[in-house]
C-alpha cells in the first residue's frame, strides 16, 4: 500500500513540473554517481600520450666524433701493443731498493754480453722452471744462424707454455730498447714451441715429439751421422731413381755448316 502511494506521488510531481518535492525515502537514499562515457573530454585515459623529452634521450644517443672508435693501421697497432707490453714489464720489474720477488730470485736481470741472454743465464731460467733434459750445443759460425741451440722437454702442454712465457718475460726485463721481443712459435701446439732469442734458438718439445725429431743428433753429430737424414728412401722414390735416364753424360750433336767457299765445317 505504501509503495503504491509513493509511486503515485512521484507521478503527480513529474506531471506538475515541481521537481522540488522530496519524499521520505529520498531523505535516506544516496544519489547514484555520475557515469563517465568513453571519449569524454574529462577522461584522462582518452588523451593522447606525448613522450617526455627525458625518455627520448634515454632511448637514443646523440652521435659525436669524440665518442667514435679510432681504428689504427697496422704499424700504429703494433706500436700500441709494444707500448702496453713495455708498461707491463716496467710494473713487474723490481725497482731499486725494493726486495726482489721470489719468482726472480737467482736470475740475472742484466742484459748478457753475447745477447740478451747468455747461455748460462738461459739454462738457469730453464732449470728454475723444471725443464727436463736440457740440451745445449754450439753452432758453427759458418752457418750464420745462431751461437747456440737449446732443446728442452716439457711434461705437459701447460708446462711447455709456462716455460716459453717465462723465458719471454725475462727477455723483456733484460733487453735493451733496440732488442726485438721474440714471438712464441707454435704457441698453441702441444708438441713443439720455439723462441728465437737472437743468439740462441730455444726449442721446447713434448716427450714424444722430441724423440721423433731428434734435433740433438742433427746438431751435435751432423747430417752425415743423423739417422733421420740417412734413413732409407721410400720405395717409390727408390724405384724412380733406379729407372730414370740420366742425361749428364750426353753431349749436344754438332751440326755441319757450309762456308762461302763451299767448304763444310762442323760447329
Amino acid at each position: 500500500m505504501a509503495l503504491a502511494l509513493q509511486h503515485t506521488l512521484r507521478r503527480l510531481a513529474r506531471q506538475s513540473g515541481h521537481a522540488s518535492v522530496r519524499l521520505f525515502h529520498d531523505e535516506f537514499s544516496k544519489p547514484s554517481p555520475p557515469t563517465v562515457k568513453k571519449g569524454n573530454p574529462t577522461d584522462h585515459a582518452a588523451e593522447p600520450r606525448v613522450p617526455a623529452a627525458g625518455s627520448i634521450a634515454n632511448k637514443y644517443q646523440v652521435f659525436r666524433d669524440i665518442d667514435a672508435t679510432v681504428i689504427l693501421d697496422v704499424e700504429e697497432e703494433r706500436q700500441l701493443q709494444q707500448n702496453l707490453e713495455e708498461s707491463t714489464v716496467d710494473e713487474a720489474e723490481p725497482q731499486p731498493g725494493n726486495a726482489l720477488p721470489s719468482v726472480f730470485s737467482g736470475i740475472n736481470l742484466q742484459r748478457g754480453k753475447t745477447g740478451v741472454y747468455d747461455i748460462d743465464d738461459l739454462v738457469t731460467v730453464l732449470r728454475l722452471n723444471n725443464a727436463e733434459n736440457v740440451f745445449v750445443c754450439s753452432v758453427s759460425q759458418e752457418i750464420k744462424y745462431v751461437d747456440y741451440i737449446c732443446v728442452v722437454t716439457g711434461m705437459s702442454f701447460r708446462h711447455m707454455r709456462g716455460i716459453a712465457e717465462f723465458v719471454r718475460k725475462i727477455f723483456k726485463m733484460k733487453r735493451a730498447p733496440s732488442d726485438i721481443i721474440p714471438k712464441i712459435e707454435g704457441e698453441n701446439s702441444r708438441d713443439w714451441m720455439a723462441l728465437d732469442l737472437g743468439n740462441i734458438a730455444l726449442h721446447i718439445f713434448s716427450e714424444q715429439a722430441r724423440e721423433q725429431y731428434d734435433l740433438e743428433s742433427l746438431w751435435a753429430v751432423g747430417a752425415k751421422y743423423d739417422r733421420e737424414c740417412n734413413k732409407p728412401a721410400e720405395p717409390l722414390v727408390e724405384l724412380f731413381e733406379r729407372h730414370s735416364v740420366y742425361l749428364n753424360d750426353l753431349k749436344p750433336l754438332k751440326k755441319e755448316r757450309t762456308t762461302v767457299d763451299g767448304e763444310q765445317t762442323s760447329g
